[in-house]
């Protein structure tokens, strides 16, 4: 079974898999709709509160203060991100050949002349590679003639290697489905990369080499070794493709966050006004406008801060599922593979 990034149901969707421009119109809407339960089971309290237009007024003033800054502590780490981004020739120079020397040495894993250009056709090729040694090793074992243990004994080395070759399998394809789609977007081409047990793969064929050392053959021991290899590659062209994902979201928070604050500054602004010249009076079903029309401007004025929220959200997520960069199991993948060594 793969690792399940970010839980499933709402959680996962608010912080994985859910556009982030509408995570924040449900995140914001869903802090409108919260004002309506309050007035309704606090009459004497909720409705005096937003009833002081001084009160209301110094929240919004204190909330769009809140907004500018943020605005431009945005702005500045933007402008910081970009400047890394400027290098000299050579520094370019280097990156372009690293990745170049990067895609050859992983053509030879690939037994491919080209290896393809698109980053979830590529980590298909990779995952593919891996099945494919790892059902070569199956076969060289099978054309061995290994120790068996007597009578109905099961052999412990082939029934180690059908069943980590089953779970190759079954990994390989369910992650592949979605690395197949041909309207897979970066983060889900990263997604699905995160959810690939490569460490666990990595652990359980060295353990299986160290297990049955004295029964491999030298050509199974290559093989194993080529299969650790692309594994490897696997993990460094993961971690490559999560490095251009985070400047891709980076570049959207930083754009969406300029789109939403510059438009909540003006509204903002002109609802203090509306609320210190008293233009905004009367009830309906009980309920004020002004509280009513409060509440939209609350809920409007934290919009850049729920922009950024729902950014971090899944950066953080992200972050956490690649905490390690190398054959590491974290968190709850420990239990399991305590049970083993």
């Amino acid at each position: 079974m793969g690792s399940d990034i970010g839980g499933d149901g709402l959680r996962r969707w608010l912080l994985v898999t859910g556009n982030r421009r509408a995570v924040t119109v449900f995140l914001v809407v869903s802090l409108y709709v919260a004002m309506f339960p309050l007035s309704v089971f606090d009459q004497a309290g909720v409705n005096p509160i937003f009833g002081e237009r001084s009160s209301v007024a110094a929240l919004l003033n204190t909330l769009l203060s809140g907004v500018i800054l943020l605005v431009s502590v945005v702005v500045s780490i933007a402008s910081l991100f970009t400047s890394q981004e400027l290098s000299p020739v050579g520094r370019q120079r280097e990156r372009v050949d690293s990745s170049h020397e990067f895609r050859h040495e992983t053509e030879s894993i690939l037994d491919r002349e080209v290896s393809p250009v698109r980053p979830s056709a590529f980590l298909r090729a990779i995952t593919q590679a891996v099945l494919q040694r790892a059902q070569e090793i199956r076969d060289s074992i099978d054309g061995d003639d290994h120790v068996k243990p007597a009578d109905d004994e099961p052999d412990g080395l082939q029934s180690a290697i059908d069943s980590y070759v089953d779970r190759v399998a079954d990994d390989t394809e369910r992650v592949n489905q979605t690395l197949g789609s041909d309207d897979t977007d970066t983060f889900g081409m990263l997604l699905a990369a995160l959810e690939y047990n490569y460490a666990e793969h990595l652990y359980e064929i060295r353990r299986l080499q160290s297990d049955y050392e004295d029964q491999l053959t030298d050509e199974t021991s290559e093989l194993i070794d080529e299969l650790e290899d692309a594994l490897r590659f696997f993990l460094t062209a993961r971690e490559y493709f999560k490095s251009l994902y985070l400047e891709r979201e980076f570049s959207n928070l930083t754009k969406d966050h300029i789109y939403v604050s510059l438009p909540t500054i003006v509204v903002v602004s002109y609802a203090i006004l509306a609320v210190d010249l008293e233009a905004v009076t009367g009830t309906a079903f009980g309920l004020s406008y002004i509280l009513l029309f409060a509440g939209a401007a609350y809920s409007l004025a934290l919009t850049p801060f729920v922009v950024l929220t729902a950014y971090v959200l899944r950066v953080a997520t992200v972050a956490r599922n690649t905490v390690s960069s190398g054959p590491f199991i974290l968190a709850h993948e420990e239990a399991d593979v305590e049970t083993k060594e």
